[in-house]
């Protein structure tokens, strides 16, 4: 039996829009720069920056250093991005699979209204 989200750690990740945070946390490491991470995600830098910065203080861990003009990931924040990478795919797993709903297949609640 699994334990609900709103009864273990993983309630610091459910408080500000984690996943936002991640996209853009996940777009600085590729790119190096808030710049353009933001110009990648269609949002202003100054957004990006607090995304990243709401991520560290809800994890506790710092995650760049500013080497130059460049972000570089730390070690913690290299840990992060496995675990993002593990996220993407759970929940490209999760669209998979509930497509079949979407798509009326034969337990879906769309295609059960259709039947009556």
């Amino acid at each position: 039996m699994s334990t609900p989200l709103t009864l273990t750690p993983l309630r610091r990740y459910m408080r500000h829009g984690t996943l936002t945070q991640l996209a853009a946390f996940e777009a600085v490491v590729r790119l190096g720069s808030a710049r353009r991470a933001a110009q990648a995600l269609c949002v202003a830098p100054p957004t990006i920056s607090g995304h990243l910065k709401k991520l560290a203080d809800s994890l506790g861990v710092r995650l760049f250093e500013l080497r130059g003009k460049r972000l570089v990931p730390t070690a913690a924040a290299l840990a992060l991005l496995q675990a993002t990478d593990e996220v993407s795919l759970a929940l490209a797993r999760c669209e998979d699979a509930l497509g079949a709903y979407r798509d009326g297949g034969a337990d879906s609640p769309r295609r059960a209204a259709h039947c009556r």
